[in-house]
């Protein structure tokens, strides 16, 4: 595209959000009042919501005696869903009388857990995840509180189907791997927005504070349709708290016995019709920790600082405009002890030190034209950073907007579309980018969910991005759901995928170690196709409800860059792919609240095989991709015990895994062992918004062996750090408390 051509689109889609957000608006004036209780006490900050979830004409919030007042409301039927934290979401359809003023009686019941949440990851649209034609997982906040992690990355770890894989032994880069797919092939979105680069996407969940998300939505398998064909092993869309439902102030801080501190601060100064949400955090760590003996620090010394900014502007009780920012600071390091910052580049006291700077900035509108929404977003990533000597520099840029225009609902049939620009510019300081690799990629897409019966829902929708070194790419998906039999449900998926590969932000392994790289020929993009069935079953045991899921997953690609660690053991050799690679399983999960007794379990397991066949037909597994893994959880609360003691058990278990190929004079097993990993957290609320809470990560302190080969030679030609498989630093006890005030 010309860059003429380019700047006239660019001004024509921000021409068109001036005029929608310009546009004439209509208003009812018909009122619906009431009051929320649950087992005659009454609820507050519950969330009244009036028309679809995805486009509703009026929100209210119920106050301390738990009366709500809607207005805004057109005469007829209309349908109010109530939802708050901790209880049942249920709805009331309500006949709006011409004038004058209805008035409800509602009672909630008060659940530990919800069995389906509402979510947006799906379809763009807020709707129930059993409602949902795409399968939906939901990470909520409580159980995100369960284990006090120091970053998302830790707490989305322990989710079945995911794992997180640790990709240097000395700074400790680390992504999540979704069945069995490495990082990047997973779309990480903020508030339903793609603001995480190939180059964010190294250090990126590690930049969000546990504290200011409400939940987190995971979809696994393709998702090209709505996210871009990047999203080809699946999505992980981090909600952030609503200003309206937090507390007015907020305190947590932890410490731990290996040095980590963590403080958060947290305050929402919300009026009746702006709300606001600020927070500030600080994690330091300066101990430098080594119990495997090999002089090298076990965890990274750092420090990271962030500040998050929400706010909303609302006309009756609905937002109209969000905004979102955010600065995020990290300077990190992993090295020898003796290492100062005189030593930077030194080719004598080996060190890695990285130091990032990003900022973001993100928009939401809902326009006054019917059912057309804006988001938009500007992210800037700054990364400077020494691997021993050898320098890594690079930047990021990336614009963003997206229109999307769904229509209400049709008897059978419900439709939506849109249309994205994304701008980004990305350079470095490696042979790999010799001047900025900047890319216009404008997209437009539809989707539409037909309801032949109301037991039955087919989902079908494609994307077409133009990109100028790869011309138009077609990414189609498409889903059928079933309601088999009573809270039955079958869901199958297809779709494709199509990714340029960033290779020094995306391999770690490229930048440190010995090994020579070795880049064979001009690297091709990566394209896959990809399918999918799920079976989820709600078993009803009066209020003791269980579900039950059980996945199948297949991912074949066309090409796909895969390290080659074993032609020659002492190069890294990237080429495009000869013959196919695979990514393929199973995985079951179960989780069960027993409503009666303040106590929840969850159990999964998945079994994947990941590997590369060539033109000869000889199979070979990925490296770090484990043969299976599994989860487990269990939370008590004693209600008796001053406030509420909650006790939460959680567990993970990775299976064996082919790991990269090292011979003498340091051989390695070309295989990981089997481990598990158990943390035990305790939480003693004391009333008054206070909360105390202790735990032990890795209660029985398994640690593999040193991550790094040769480390007594760290400049010589046999040290390399790509051999983390598990836990290096062991067993943590960490202590902390929480305060809030008002909400």
């Amino acid at each position: 595209m010309s860059p003429a051509l380019r700047h006239a689109s660019l001004r024509l889609i921000f021409a068109l959000v001036a005029v929608l957000l310009a546009g004439p608006a209509s208003l009812a004036a018909q009122t619906v009042t009431g009051r929320l209780t649950s087992a005659g006490e009454a609820i507050a900050n519950v969330q009244v919501i009036a028309g679809r979830l995805a486009s509703p004409l009026a929100a209210a919030v119920s106050q301390r005696d738990g009366s709500f007042r809607i207005t805004g409301l057109p005469r007829g039927e209309v349908t109010l869903t109530f939802r708050g934290l901790g209880y049942e979401t249920v709805e009331r359809v309500v006949d709006v009388p011409a004038s004058g003023t209805v008035t409800l009686e509602v009672d909630l019941t008060a659940v530990t857990f919800e069995m389906n949440p509402i979510v947006v990851t799906g379809s763009l649209a807020e709707q129930r995840v059993k409602d949902s034609p795409v399968k939906v997982e939901v990470v909520s906040q409580r159980l995100l509180e369960r284990n006090a992690s120091r970053s998302l990355m830790d707490a989305v770890g322990r989710v079945n189907g995911l794992y997180q894989q640790v990709d240097c032994g000395v700074c400790y880069t680390n992504s999540i791997r979704v069945n069995g797919m490495e990082g990047p092939y997973t779309a990480i979105l903020i508030d339903g927005m793609p603001i995480m680069g190939a180059l964010a996407s190294v250090y990126g969940l590690n930049g969000i504070d546990p504290r200011v998300v409400e939940q987190i939505e995971i979809l696994k398998g393709p998702q090209s349709t709505l996210y871009g064909t990047e999203a080809m092993g699946g999505v992980i869309n981090v909600i952030t708290k609503d200003p309206r439902f937090a507390p007015r102030f907020g305190l947590d801080m932890n410490f731990s016995d290996l040095g980590q501190l963590n403080t958060q601060l947290m305050w929402a100064p919300n009026s009746e019709n702006v709300s606001a949400l600020v927070t500030g955090s600080l994690q330091h760590n300066d101990r430098f920790v080594d119990r495997n003996q090999d002089a090298f620090s076990d965890l990274t010394l750092d420090t990271r600082a962030t500040l998050f900014g929400k706010a909303g502007i609302y006309r009756n009780g609905v937002e109209r405009i969000g905004l979102s920012a955010k600065l995020y600071y990290e300077d990190r390091f992993g090295g020898l002890d003796e290492w100062t910052e005189s030593d930077l580049g030194s080719s004598t006291v080996y060190g890695e030190s990285i130091q990032t700077q990003r900022a973001e900035v993100m928009m939401r509108a809902r326009t006054p034209w019917e059912n057309v929404r804006f988001m938009g977003s500007y992210t800037w990533h700054d990364q400077e950073s020494w691997y021993g000597d050898l320098f890594y520099g690079a930047r990021q840029d990336i614009a963003f907007g997206q229109l999307v225009w769904d229509p209400a609902e049709g008897r059978n049939f419900d439709v939506m579309a849109g249309t994205s620009i994304r701008w980004d510019r990305y350079d470095d300081e490696t042979p790999a980018t010799p001047q900025d690799d900047t890319r216009f990629i404008p997209g437009v897409f539809a989707e539409g969910t037909w309801f032949p019966t109301e037991k039955l829902a087919l989902l079908a929708g494609a994307r077409v991005d133009r990109q100028d070194d790869h011309g138009t790419i077609f990414a189609p998906r498409a889903t059928l759901k079933a309601d088999v039999w009573e809270n039955g449900t079958l869901r199958g998926s297809f779709g494709t995928g199509f990714r340029i590969v960033n290779l020094f932000t995306e391999d770690h392994a490229a930048l440190t170690g010995a090994r020579q790289v070795i880049i064979a020929e001009g690297l091709e993009p990566e394209e896959s196709v990809s399918f999918a069935a799920n079976f989820n079953q709600i078993l009803e045991f009066g209020d003791r409800n269980m579900m039950i899921d059980v996945d199948v997953f297949r991912t074949e690609f066309s090409n796909r860059i895969i390290p080659d660690y074993d032609t020659n053991p002492n190069q890294i050799i990237y080429a495009n792919l000869v013959g196919t690679s695979v990514s393929q399983g199973f995985s079951v999960s179960m989780n069960q609240n027993f409503g009666d007794t303040p106590f929840l379990y969850n159990l999964g397991f998945t079994v994947q095989d990941v590997f590369e066949e060539g033109d000869a037909g000889v199979r070979e597994a990925v490296p770090f991709a484990a043969d299976y893994t599994a989860t487990w959880g269990a939370q008590y609360t004693f209600r008796s015990i001053l406030g509420g003691l909650g006790v939460a058990y959680t567990g993970q278990m990775v299976g064996p895994m082919r790991l990269p190929e090292f011979t003498e004079p340091v051989p390695r097993p070309t295989r990981s062992e089997r481990f598990t990993q158990h943390d035990v957290q305790l939480d003693l609320a004391v009333g008054d918004g206070r909360e105390f809470y202790f735990g032990v990560e890795n209660l029985g302190d398994f640690r593999q062996p040193s991550p790094l080969i040769d480390p007594a030679n760290p400049f010589g030609d046999t040290f390399d750090t790509a051999y983390a498989y598990g836990p290096v630093v062991g067993r943590r006890v960490f202590a902390g408390v929480r305060l809030t005030r008002g909400r």
